[in-house]
């Protein structure tokens, strides 16, 4: 968050994971069980400040969903073997694009 200019770079991480055991505590009922099943959890941040313009957020709202899902194919999952190699890179240096957030999609 510190990279992408946002309030709340400062926050401590192990208090977010604390929150995240919380809310996982919480739902545990939606915890599907079965092979190929799992608990989707996606962590958000949105700006909240009350305009709409070229720059840093001055307020931001960290929320996370969760949502049990199934297998993706109904086959049965398939692995591939992969080759992971350093050296083409999909993020140029300094730039977002090892991090996932919307500004990475505006091109496409």
């Amino acid at each position: 968050m510190e990279r992408l200019q946002m309030p709340g770079c400062d926050f401590d991480p192990k208090e977010l994971l604390e929150l995240l055991k919380e809310l996982l505590r919480l739902d545990r009922r939606w915890i599907p069980d079965g092979d190929g099943y799992s608990l989707y959890i996606r962590p958000t941040v949105i700006a909240t400040h009350p305009y709409l313009g070229l720059a840093a957020p001055t307020d931001l709202l960290l929320y996370v969903i969760t949502c049990p899902v199934g297998p993706y194919y109904p086959t049965g999952f398939q692995p591939i073997s992969l080759l992971a190699s350093s050296e083409y890179l999909r993020a140029w240096p300094g730039g977002t694009g090892g991090n996932k957030i919307g500004g990475n999609y505006a091109p496409t």
